[in-house]
């Protein structure tokens, strides 16, 4: 008797956040995902010690942030499915990134790697990289790819090619 073994999709997770490199980081895992028939997770996570000690506005702040993540995630999404025709999914998270990022992933059981991309600034390549890189990943629970900050497009484009 043959017994089919069931192939795991690969799963693509981007932390989307305000750096400028971030876009270089979803244009890498949304074309790696498309060209290995795979998918892609958009994370965006909203850092809640941003809310604390605000008296009575806090609840009001949580939903302002929560709605520009998610447009901010939309125009991404939209970006990523004209390049790739990928849809990807978009999750937005409340805490401290470092720690819902892992979180996230652990829960998830199907992320099969994190994209990062590091600042163009040779001496300080960002705050996820550097934590994520530094001591945490000898128990990191996925393969971590980062994308240099110098990375063009077309190199990209060329990396991301059959």
């Amino acid at each position: 008797m043959f017994l089919r073994m069931s192939k795991k999709i690969r799963k693509f997770l981007v932390v989307v956040d305000d750096t400028s490199e971030c876009y270089r980081a979803i244009s890498y895992a949304s074309r790696r995902a498309s060209q290995t028939k795979g998918k892609i997770t958009l994370l965006r996570v909203v850092n809640t010690s941003d809310f604390k000690n605000v008296y009575g506005v806090e609840g009001i702040m949580k939903q302002e942030a929560e709605d520009n993540a998610r447009e901010i995630l939309r125009v991404y999404s939209e970006n990523v499915n004209r390049d790739t025709s990928l849809v990807p999914e978009l999750i937005v998270r409340f805490g401290q990134p470092t720690t819902e990022i892992i979180d996230f992933i652990n829960e998830d059981g199907s992320i099969s790697l994190l994209v990062l991309a590091a600042a163009s600034d040779s001496m300080n390549p960002g705050p996820l990289v550097s934590h994520f890189t530094g001591s945490k990943a000898s128990n990191f629970p996925v393969p971590i790819t980062i994308i240099p900050g110098q990375l063009t497009e077309d190199a990209i484009l060329e990396l991301t090619a059959n």
